[in-house]
């Protein structure tokens, strides 16, 4: 079997997040993309904390929901999540947070995947949340050739 095309996977998703007015609200870069992983990071912008200063637990679920649904999408083509659980394991301070997918497995109508959310405060990262997601492909899967 021939990988996805990554090229075309980083394409899908530079279109989506452009004509997403939240993650370009949210400042979301892609930092890493694999096949069945992605990387995406943020700053922690005071806009985005509660009011004990940390990361607002709702960024902490956006980083999960996307970074999941963006690693699902280079096995699947199209997404949507159909549901995430989300743990918050530590308070979420610094400059930076990001997450990791990983794509635990993929099938014709659900892809599993686990997600990893970390704050990174003067070079050194903190595991903050934790997630597990259904992502459901609501399109026709990418052609291993082409990759759309």
């Amino acid at each position: 079997m021939t990988a996805p095309d990554m090229t075309a996977a980083r394409e899908r998703l530079r279109l989506a997040a452009e004509t997403s007015g939240f993650t370009r609200f949210m400042g979301t870069r892609l930092t890493r993309l694999e096949a069945g992983l992605a990387e995406i990071e943020l700053d922690l912008r005071p806009d985005l904390t509660q009011h004990h200063g940390v990361a607002h637990g709702a960024v902490l679920g956006y980083l999960a929901d996307t970074v999941s649904a963006w690693a699902a999408s280079t096995l699947a083509g199209d997404v949507v999540t159909s549901e995430y659980k989300l743990n918050l394991l530590a308070p979420a301070r610094g400059e930076v947070l990001w997450a990791r997918g990983e794509v635990l497995r993929a099938g014709r109508r659900q892809v599993v995947v686990r997600a990893e959310v970390y704050a990174r405060s003067g070079g050194e990262d903190t595991l903050v949340a934790a997630s597990l997601a259904s992502i459901a492909p609501v399109g026709g899967r990418p052609s291993r050739e082409t990759g759309t």
